[in-house]
């Protein structure tokens, strides 16, 4: 006889042998199919996690007004109790890593070391942002269950959680808790109002609770001051930076004296144009209209440089600029004469592999180092997209890793940390055209590192032509 599952479904036996097990057929023998999927989740694991997000996909696109932005609505809820759940399981992940480590006697005094990272590459983050992702993840889920739960049911956003986790990250304990715990009192309604209302509410209990916090918070200000900047697009690079208030407020106040004073004749700039421009004056010495220092390493025709063709260059770190543009860097203004370097690099035509150099020496230097950072262009682990701060040796060096093109990459300072941590391995994988690695982590999962093209290429392996 055959049994049933905790979801009314028949099991396998004698008498569910062909037995419909369709859709309206398990209705009608009144199965509980929320029930059922949870059952084949849990059963399932990561299996069953991925088929679910099939059947999302699968699902067909509701055209009816009340149903589609239902459906957007109930998909925010889905998407809130799938971040709820990744907490989760980024903390298990971490402490089965870190008791594994202290039973081994492993890297005691940093047991979770580079567990961030393997998080960031199953997330596609940075590994910065990785970093933070995973700190946040377990104040939510150890110390505001409130929120965690709430998040869990959809009724707050990621974004709200965010705001709670980061007013709260530097309390105790036990006032993290309290906070949680009166954001959610049936006379607020803080997650209705947006994240500034909620931020606002968050860090007046957070002064009532411990005003000396705050004392702290001035000193962390000016500790963790910075400017930094990267490329939006091909045409637009931004700035961003975060100063404390006795610094960002004379900045604020130069910025509101320079877009006040009178416009002279033929001066039709915006005050946001003004304000960009007093910032790169201030901080090149060069005035915004004049010619720029640059090095153009460029993969383009000699006919592109003079005229005749289309081929666009490579700003290294900044990616692809017209033709047209690089002309126009090539060629400065003629009253601020230009600091032009022209490098020219070369790639085989059927792997698009550049031409590969080798040293000798155990640092990278000269024209190697000018090749490996025009080759990866960015950090060489997938998903950081951060600037190249260190040559780093694929194989490290106390591996007998050797100095060569084909083991190195450019990589950013933290991923060229995170890489010694116990259980994290790199290794070349030469003939495969373009240079690539393979990096295995501390969870055994394997990913691929492929430089990217010297230049955009169509399926063919031909760079598009103009019409």
């Amino acid at each position: 006889m055959a049994t049933t599952s905790s979801s009314g479904i028949p099991s396998a036996g004698t008498s569910g042998a062909g037995k419909d097990l369709g859709y309206d057929a398990l209705l009608a023998d009144g199965a509980d199919m929320d029930a059922l999927v949870a059952e084949h989740l849990a059963r399932t694991g990561t299996d069953g996690i991925l088929s679910l997000a099939a059947a999302v996909n699968d699902a067909p696109v509701l055209t009816g007004v009340h149903e589609a932005v239902s459906a957007v609505g109930a998909l925010e809820t889905l998407k809130c109790a799938a971040t709820a759940k990744q907490a989760d399981h980024s903390v298990a992940y971490q402490d089965s890593l870190i008791a594994h480590r202290q039973c081994t006697g492993v890297r005691e005094k940093n047991p979770a070391w580079g567990s961030s990272g393997d998080v960031a590459l199953a997330m596609h983050l940075s590994p910065h942002s990785g970093s933070k992702r995973t700190s946040d993840f377990r104040i939510l889920a150890e110390d505001l269950p409130l929120s965690h739960q709430g998040l869990r049911q959809g009724i707050m956003t990621w974004d709200q959680a965010r705001v709670v986790v980061s007013g709260t990250r530097n309390l105790k304990i036990e006032n993290r808790r309290m906070i949680d715990e009166l954001l959610w009192e049936d006379t607020h309604t803080c997650f209705q109002s947006g994240t500034a209302a909620l931020r606002e509410m968050v860090n007046y209990w957070a002064l009532v609770l411990e005003p000396e916090t705050a004392e702290q918070e001035e000193a962390d200000a000016t500790e963790k001051r910075y400017a930094s900047g990267y490329r939006v697009n091909e045409n637009t690079v931004r700035i961003i930076g975060e100063f404390p208030l006795d610094q960002g407020v004379p900045i604020l106040q130069v910025l509101s004296r320079e877009t006040g004073r009178p416009r002279k004749p033929g001066d039709d700039r915006t005050n946001a144009q003004v304000a960009a421009d007093t910032v790169f004056e201030a901080i090149t010495d060069t005035k915004a209209t004049g010619s720029r220092p640059v090095e153009l390493l460029l993969m383009m025709d000699a006919e592109s440089l003079t005229g005749d063709g289309d081929e666009p260059a490579l700003i290294p770190g900044h990616g692809y600029i017209s033709a047209t543009k690089a002309r126009s860097l090539v060629a400065g203004d003629p009253e601020h004469p230009l600091d032009t370097w022209c490098r020219r690099l070369y790639a085989a035509p059927d792997t698009g592999k550049l031409v590969a150099m080798d040293s000798a020496a155990r640092n990278f230097a000269g024209n190697l180092k000018r090749f490996i950072t025009f080759r990866d262009q960015r950090c060489r682990t997938p998903h950081c997209n951060g600037r190249i701060q260190e040559l780093d040796h694929v194989v490290q060096v106390h591996r007998n890793g050797k100095t060569t093109e084909l083991n190195a990459a450019g990589r950013c300072r933290t991923c060229n940390q995170t890489k010694e941590a116990p259980g994290w391995d790199e290794e070349p994988l030469p003939g495969r055209g373009r240079h690539s690695f393979r990096i295995t982590t501390p969870s055994g999962h394997s990913y691929t590192s492929t430089a990217p093209p010297p230049r955009p290429t169509t399926g063919m392996g031909r760079p598009l032509q103009r019409k």
